[in-house]
Parts: structure tokens; C-alpha cells; sequence
């Protein structure tokens, strides 16, 4: 097992059903149905999963769909036997949601079991735009709900060509509601459009402003890229999460894939199968890279999705061109924002770490005065 650069803890999946009560307008899971998971293979994986002498001290169990709630009792009875043993590892359970199905007798279901269950909410920003994504689906959500039981819970924000133009209104404003922000541009909408670079840069830049008018608040995931690790003398080139490695995904059938994305829900029970041959590793050979990840200074801290790769590249490591060069761009605006944060004293590292920041900001800035103009084309 390989572990290195990643901590001491796995993620296991387990995707309660194939169904789903929306139709988002990015959804990477094109092969939905009314499959859902039988309490009695749940269990099973549970018990595989906690007992297993596989090196991992801590594992994260994740209950997944479709919508997991549309599978609550089955969710339900999992959980609260997960909390009834005593296992050998550490473990926290974690539930993703499009937030639309939690009746009254849920919401208290889930306050009694705060400290062992989060709940993570899909929330793709203010009303106008979160419908726009989200099937219509903004006022089915209880906001004050999942603020106030997870408070600065981070909630997940799909960014797509039709809610770019308004990123930034939306990040501040879930940030208005209580939580922090991982963003991240959806797959499989065509990104080669240049002005969808322009706009990127204009909303990023908005919210730097907004950033630096408020420095209690931690700055979403687009603006808190690893810019430290570009000036690391023998960089390792890690995969960007555990897929393989440190994570495994069950369907409802209780087959066992790389993560969600390699699911037959996800791309097909063809290339599924076909994925559970692929090789895995947390430290990546750099001949294994395609040539423009090799010769990009952001290698090494690039939120890079091995899944998402595999489906539009049919290669684990080779990415989707168009979205380097937003991500290029989110590289540039982390560097500015950081730098500004450091000359007002928002940022006070010390040492080595003010080393990197500061030759991490300049390979950056180096990198986009030679790179501007093919940036933006």
C-alpha cells in the first residue's frame, strides 16, 4: 500500500442508491436508476472496511448516491449500527446532499447525531443562480438547518458556464450564510470558450476584494491553491485526492471501484470494469505525466481529478486542456491574494514557510508576465 505525501486515513463509499430526486445541469452520472443498496451488503462493507488490517488508522465513511436521502432508512440503520461497536480504528461518517428531502423527523435525526455525521450541502449560490443549476430546487433547502448544526461546515459549489458570471455574488454570499466554499469548475462543459477565461479572472479578482475587506474569512478553495509547494527542491508529484489508493467506492451492488467516478452509474458498466484494472498510485512518476503537466510550474499542487481525466482523456493523468489554463488562472489569482494578505499582515509566516509563500508567489508571477497573452486566447 502506498501512502506516502497523503495522511493515514481512507475514504470509503457507499452509494446508497442510483436515483436522485433532481437533474442538475453538469450531473456526471448519466446512467441512473431505482437501484438502491441492500441494508444487509452495507453492513457487510462496514464490517470488511473497520476490521480490515490494511495500515489505515482512521477512515471516513461516506454515504453517497444519487441522493442518498431518497435512501434514508437504509442510511439510517447503518449509521447507528457503525456507532453501536467498538472498532479498531478512528472513524467519522460523512453524507452528501442536495438538501431538498430532509423532513422534520430527519433534521432532528441528523442534530442527534452531529458529532458522528456531517452533512455536506451542494449549493451553488444565491436563488437565481442555484436554480439555474439545481433544477429549481433552492427553496426546498434549509439553510439555517445545516449552518447552525455544522457551523462553517464547508458546502459544495458546481461553478457551470451558466453561473460563472455570477461566482463571486455566490461564494459570498454562502459565505453570508454561515459556511466556507469548495468550488470547483463542472465537468464536461466545453471551457475552450475565451471569454469564459475573462470572466473567471474578472470574478476571482472580485473576490480577493472581497477577501481583503474580510480577513476572518478563509478564502474558498479557488484562491487557496498550494502556490508554497511550486518552489520545493525534489518535488513529488502526488495524485490530488486517494482515488485507488486511499479511497474505494461501493456500488449498490456492493462492487468495489476506484471512486464515484469510476462507478458504472457514472461512465458505464463497460469502462467501469475496465477500471478496476487500472494501476493506482499517491506518488506519480513524472513520465507518467502528459507532456504539459511535465513542463507547467503548477505540477505539484494542482487539484488535479484523476476520475474526471479518465473520462474525457481515457488517461488517469492527462488532462482536459481547456481546464488547465482556469486553473492556470486560479494559480495567478491564489498568488495575488496571498501577497496582498502578506503586505497587510493578514499572513505572518515565519521562516521557511515565508520562504515558499514568497518564491511560490514569484515563480507565479514569473510564470503569468511570459504566459498572459496565450492565457487569455
Amino acid at each position: 500500500m502506498e501512502t506516502t505525501g497523503f495522511p493515514n486515513i481512507k475514504t470509503v463509499t457507499l452509494c446508497l442508491t442510483e436515483q436522485c430526486n433532481l437533474n442538475c445541469i453538469y450531473c456526471y452520472e448519466h446512467n441512473k436508476s431505482n437501484r438502491r443498496m441492500d441494508i444487509d451488503i452495507a453492513k457487510a462493507i462496514i464490517d470488511t472496511e473497520m476490521n480490515a488490517d490494511d495500515g489505515f488508522e482512521e477512515v471516513t465513511i461516506e454515504y453517497f448516491g444519487g441522493e442518498p436521502f431518497l435512501s434514508f432508512n437504509v442510511m439510517k440503520e447503518v449509521h447507528e449500527y457503525l456507532i453501536s461497536k467498538k472498532w479498531g480504528k478512528k472513524y467519522i461518517a460523512f453524507v452528501t446532499t442536495n438538501g431538498t428531502l430532509l423532513t422534520e423527523e430527519i433534521k432532528k435525526w441528523l442534530y442527534d447525531h452531529k458529532n458522528t455525521l456531517v452533512c455536506g450541502l451542494s449549493l451553488d449560490g444565491y436563488k437565481e443562480i442555484h436554480d439555474k443549476n439545481r433544477s429549481n430546487s433552492f427553496d426546498k433547502i434549509d439553510l439555517e438547518f445545516f449552518s447552525k448544526t455544522w457551523p462553517k461546515q464547508t458546502v459544495k459549489m458546481t461553478v457551470s458556464d451558466l453561473s460563472l458570471p455570477h461566482l463571486a455574488d455566490s461564494v459570498i454570499f454562502a459565505h453570508k450564510s454561515g459556511f466556507e466554499v469548495s468550488c470547483n469548475l463542472a465537468y464536461g462543459i466545453d471551457w475552450s470558450n475565451k471569454e469564459m477565461k475573462e470572466i473567471l479572472s474578472r470574478e476571482l479578482n472580485k473576490l480577493i476584494e472581497f477577501y481583503l475587506d474580510n480577513p476572518e474569512i478563509d478564502p474558498c478553495s479557488m484562491l487557496s491553491l498550494g502556490i508554497e509547494r511550486l518552489s520545493e527542491t525534489n518535488i513529488k508529484i502526488t495524485k490530488w485526492c486517494g482515488a485507488g489508493t486511499h479511497m474505494r467506492t461501493y456500488d449498490v451492488t456492493g462492487e468495489r471501484y476506484p471512486c464515484q467516478f469510476f462507478m458504472p452509474l457514472s461512465i458505464g458498466e463497460e469502462r467501469a470494469e475496465e477500471a478496476k484494472n487500472l494501476s493506482f498510485v499517491q506518488e506519480i512518476p513524472l513520465e507518467r505525466l502528459d507532456k504539459n503537466c511535465r513542463e507547467c510550474p503548477f505540477v505539484a499542487a494542482c487539484p488535479n481529478c484523476c476520475g474526471y481525466n479518465y473520462f474525457s482523456t481515457n488517461s488517469l493523468y492527462k488532462r482536459d486542456k481547456h481546464q488547465c489554463k482556469l486553473t492556470q488562472l486560479m494559480f495567478a489569482a491564489t498568488a495575488n491574494l496571498k501577497y496582498k494578505q502578506y503586505e497587510m499582515g493578514i499572513l505572518k509566516p515565519e521562516g521557511d514557510q515565508l520562504y515558499y509563500l514568497l518564491n511560490g508567489i514569484a515563480i507565479t508571477q514569473e510564470w503569468l508576465k511570459n504566459n498572459e497573452n496565450d492565457l487569455f486566447n
